[in-house]
């Protein structure tokens, strides 16, 4: 399948959108805290929006043609008031459309944001968070050399 990767542009954001969308009521199935608020979709639309012109974030999409087929949005961030100071680069979000997925273009984004982002600024490690339903997602990140750190745990006082 042919593809291309780019930093993302402004008007990509609403297909970005759409697809973050999708994943995202994938994710509510795991865990009802993804269920989006009705200004869910508009107020992640304005945080990869800074994505396309804040150096520590970036906004990568693949394209085939002139269809977005998935995108990645990471950033870096700093530790060091506690622990040994380090500089990691963040996975925030990772979409592909349902239709094209398994065909490398995963992979691609993530190798483009290791090699093309998180290396160019020095960081020391690439961390991303994936719920411990989603078994593709935690079979994808293995492949890629990603291995559990931290676990969170979460008691819901809702239904209490």
């Amino acid at each position: 399948m042919d593809f291309q990767i780019t930093e993302g542009r402004s008007t990509d954001i609403i297909d970005i959108s759409r697809i973050w969308t999708e994943v995202i009521g994938y994710h509510a199935k795991f865990d009802d805290a993804f269920t989006l608020n009705t200004e869910g979709s508009l107020n992640f639309q304005l945080m990869i929006t800074a994505a396309l012109t804040d150096p520590n974030q970036v906004l990568f999409v693949a394209r085939k043609g002139e269809e977005i087929v998935g995108f990645l949005y990471g950033f870096t961030k700093k530790y060091s008031s506690i622990f040994k100071p380090r500089l990691t680069a963040h996975v925030s979000d990772i979409a592909i459309k349902k239709e094209y997925r398994r065909k490398n273009i995963g992979t691609a984004l993530m190798y483009k944001f290791e090699n093309e982002f998180a290396k160019s600024r020095k960081a020391d490690e690439i961390s991303l968070n994936v719920h411990s339903q989603n078994v593709d997602g935690l079979n994808f990140y293995s492949k890629l050399g990603f291995s559990n750190k931290l676990i969170t745990m979460r008691k819901n006082l809702l239904n209490d």
